[in-house]
This record gives C-alpha cells, structure tokens and sequence, in this order.
C-alpha cells in the first residue's frame, strides 16, 4: 500500500507547490536511509545519490496550479504521494482595518490574560502602537506648533532662524516616517498577519473564507481516504495520511482534522446489533490507560487497579502513540474510512490557543470540555453503564455493555485517540532570536479533568536553522519560524566521500517524526 503526506502552508503570500517541494528536498530526496543506495537511481540509472520525485498532475487537489509529488517504492513498502493544501488565495482583499481592529483586540486584554510566553511581544506591539499614534498626532499639527513644544514653551509666534529650518525639516521627517510605516504596514503586517487577522478573528467578513479554506481541507482529505464523486466511501489507494502544517497553517489543519472526523466518527460496517461480536480490546486498553493514567497523576491510587509491574506508572508518550496506531487500524478494520496517521504541527502559534482562540485559559478548557476543541487524548465522559470513563458511546441500539469492550462509537471530538500528535518548536530569545510564535502544546492540548490530567502529545525542542551557520537551543538562530524544514540543499546534492553532507539535527527529527519508512 501507498502513503500520502499533506503539506498546509502557513501565513502569508505563498505561492503554489513553494512550501512542498522544500519540504520533498528536506524529507525525502536527500534521505539516504529510505532507499538502499544500492538501487540505480531511476532517472538516472546511475548510482543513487538522491532519491528522485516527479511532479504529476493530479485531480484530487482540484487545482491546476498543483501538482502531486510521487517518489518510488521504498525497500519493503510502496511509494509515497507528497501533496499541498494551498489556501493563500482563499484569502483575499485583507484591509488595515481588519488587521488593526484585530491588533486592538490583543491590546485591550487584561495583563493577567496575557500568557507569560508572549507577555514581551504583547509589551512590545503596546510600544510600537504607542509610538505610531504619537507620530499621527505630530503629524497633524503644524511644524512651527511641534518646534515651540518640543525646544520653547508651545509658543506658536516665535520665529528665528532654528524654527525656519525646522519648518523645512520636519514635514521632510514626518513624510519619510508616514512611508516607513505604510510600508510596515503593507509590506509586513497585512501580507504576514493580515491571514491570521481573517481567519482567527469569526467576524462576518471572515466567515465565509474561514467556511471556504475548511470545506476545501475536508474535502482533500475525504478523497485521499476513498470518497468518490457520489458522495460513497470505497477502496483506498492509501493506507497512511501524514499531515504536516506550519505557522498558521496548524490551525487550519486541527480545524480540517476536527471537522473531517465529525463527519465520520460514526461510519462503520458494523451493525450495533452485532457490537457483542465485534470487540475492541486496543481501544479498552487504550481508555483504560489513559483513566488510570489520569488518576495516578492526580494521587488517587485508591481507585489504580493492582499493577505489580508497574506498567500504568511507564505508560507515557511511546506507548500511548503506540496504541494510537493500533487504535486507528482496528478502527480500519470495522469499517471506518480514517487514515491520518499523524498530525506534525511546526511553529505552532496553537500554543498561544488562549491568547489567540479563546478569551482566556478557563474558556480554552470550557471548549475543550465541550468538545469545541480536540484535546490529546479526547476528553472522556462518564459513562453509567460501564461505571467509566471513555471517549466512545454506544450505539442506541446495541445490546447492553458493562464491561465496555463492545463496538462503540469514538465521539466526535475524539479524533486523537486515532492520530498522533507531534510538535516540534524552537524556543526564542529576546523576541527575534529563535521562534516566539512557536511553544509546547502538551499543557493547551492534553486533556485535563477532575480525574486528573495526562497529555499525549510529544513535544520534540528543536534548533532550526539555514545555510552554513549551525544554531542550538541556548543559540538560536534569527527569527527560525521559517527554517523547521530548510538546510543546504546545495551542500548535500554536491558531496563528497571526502567531504560528506552533515544533516542537521532538526531535519533528523523531523524525519523521525514522520516515519516514512516503518510507521503504521
């Protein structure tokens, strides 16, 4: 069987298949561990010194401009279809007044409603806005009127040679200072934010590309598991989707993810009548985990089923991610059409998720607890049949389950019980040096309940960097948000048995993270 990648680009003015075939360089083409280097290389027929990729047109993108990437088998498993979701052009015509009427929602918080993580760029943004409304009100009054104030006493009637010379220079300071500022503003904040103005903001301009950029998601990723045109799930040419966003494509991706498995949390080949004869002992151990998990975290040993090895205490990232995949394939097996393997989230600003999607901590877990957001693992319900918690029901109409090993039905927000979740994330210093936009999600994203608290989502601190200059945690690079996937290309395409290509450290991981090679 095949496996798909999607690629979900971040803010700004992208350009079609920009984002992918750099992230292809970086994952696949100078990749020597994916195909043995004994193998000619196909384009070739010389020896291998990458792995080749073409790029074919292909209609599921629904999009002329793009075009699937396809590699060759790998030793032991078939090829791999890289694709991009591009959604720049779903956004369009952004005004400054969009982005500044959303800017001012971030300014007038509460300082106690600013996370620490951010609480230096919130200061700065306040500082700059300051600065910019001063030199607004300069620029409206008359030069001789600034002169006086700032070097006399506000008298407007002195005149003298200084205040010539001023009345000459400053509306020469003020023109340049307006035009360094419109440029700022054109040039860099709405070209950059104004995407994150429109889509996180749900204001009734907004609406309708937020709807537009979703249903387009959904509707690649339904065709990539098997939907065909009237509307029917059959045969996959795949049996893995990987999905990989960056920046503010992570929220659009967990938003296309959510909403896809709403649609089909409930489809199966089972009927509920026969739930008795269709186990699922990899979800009951899976749920079974996680609640006794929850409860050592929270100290409530009293209620942990007698465990001498010890095997709920090491129960931790490997082992949930593990029963994730098991999870997922068991699911397959009773009909259910879900293939996204793993969501691998790069500079995700979802660390900010109650600074940016909420209006503070306490309303993120509301939503959470409601299932207006996905936690990993899902929020769990008590369930009175069972005298448990779980992330599944039971269909209405199957027999009656005390044990809770039947068929059931994950609920609709319960799509990580199913996909993994990594993030990698570059911490930052002084705002600029390293990714402020990026951070850890496993405390805005694991599940967190009276039982207790447990997250499954692996936090992977990486150092990315570009061109020559390495970069560490304690020495980050400039600005790294947009260097999770970039390294010299020239380098590795041009080595040596002399002088060998160095991988950096940050495409080792997330190479890792992917798995092309052996994940399930």
């Amino acid at each position: 069987m095949k496996q798909a990648v999607v690629i979900i680009h971040g803010m700004g003015e992208q350009l079609p298949m920009e984002t992918l075939q750099g992230f292809v360089d970086a994952v696949w083409v100078y990749d020597k561990d994916l195909i043995s280097r004994g193998r000619e290389d196909s384009s070739t027929g010389e020896k291998r010194k990458r792995n080749p990729v073409w790029g074919k047109p292909d209609s599921r993108n629904r999009s002329y401009e793009l075009r699937r990437i396809a590699t060759e088998s790998m030793d032991g498993r078939g090829p791999t279809d890289f694709y991009e979701f591009y959604w720049a052009h779903l956004i369009h015509g952004t005004t400054w007044e969009q982005v500044k009427s959303w800017i001012f929602d971030l300014l007038w918080r509460s300082p106690r409603r600013v996370p620490m993580a951010v609480r230096k760029a919130w200061i700065l943004l306040w500082v700059v806005s300051v600065i910019a409304a001063i030199g607004s009100l300069a620029a409206l009054l008359p030069s001789a009127t600034i002169y006086n104030c700032l070097f006399n006493e506000c008298a407007s009637d002195t005149v003298g040679k200084q205040q010539s010379l001023w009345t000459i220079v400053s509306p020469v300071l003020i023109g340049l200072a307006s035009l360094g500022l419109g440029a700022f503003v054109n040039v860099f904040l709405i070209k950059y934010f104004g995407d994150v103005a429109r889509y996180v903001k749900a204001d009734p301009l907004n609406v309708a590309r937020r709807q537009e950029i979703r249903e387009k998601g959904v509707e690649l990723l339904e065709t990539l598991m098997g939907k065909d045109t009237s509307g029917r799930f059959g045969p996959r040419r795949y049996d893995r989707i990987v999905v990989v966003a960056h920046s503010l494509g992570t929220i659009v991706a967990y938003d296309i993810l959510l909403h896809c498995f709403a649609r089909l949390n409930t489809v199966s080949a089972v009927d509920p009548k026969d739930a008795a004869a269709n186990q699922q002992p990899v979800r009951a151990a899976l749920e079974r985990r996680v609640r006794t998990k929850m409860q050592l975290a929270a100290g409530k040993t009293e209620t942990v089923p007698d465990d001498p090895q010890g095997r709920f205490e090491l129960f931790g990232i490997e082992q949930f991610q593990e029963l994730q995949g098991l999870c997922r394939q068991e699911l397959n097996r009773q009909g259910n059409p879900w293939i996204v393997s793993d969501f691998i989230t790069l500079g995700s600003p979802l660390t900010h998720a109650e600074f940016l999607l909420a209006k503070d901590r306490g309303d993120l877990r509301d939503k959470q607890v409601q299932r207006i957001f996905a936690t990993c693992p899902p929020a769990m319900e008590f369930d009175g049949t069972t005298r448990a918690w779980h992330f599944t029901y039971g269909p209405s109409d199957a027999p009656r389950d005390e044990t809770g090993g039947d068929f059931r039905h994950p609920h609709h927000a319960a799509l990580f019980a199913y996909t993994r979740w990594t993030n990698l994330y570059s911490p930052h210093k002084m705002i600029f040096w390293g990714d402020v936009i990026s951070g850890p999600l496993s405390e805005q994203f694991g599940f967190h309940h009276v039982q207790g608290q447990f997250s499954g989502i692996r936090d992977i601190v990486v150092a990315p960097y570009s061109g020559d200059r390495s970069a560490s945690v304690d020495a980050p690079d400039f600005f790294s948000h947009t260097k999770y996937w970039h390294f010299n290309a020239t380098a590795a395409r041009t080595e040596t048995e002399e002088t060998p290509f160095v991988t950096p450290e940050h495409i080792n991981v997330l190479r890792s993270a992917m798995n092309l090679k052996n994940g399930i």
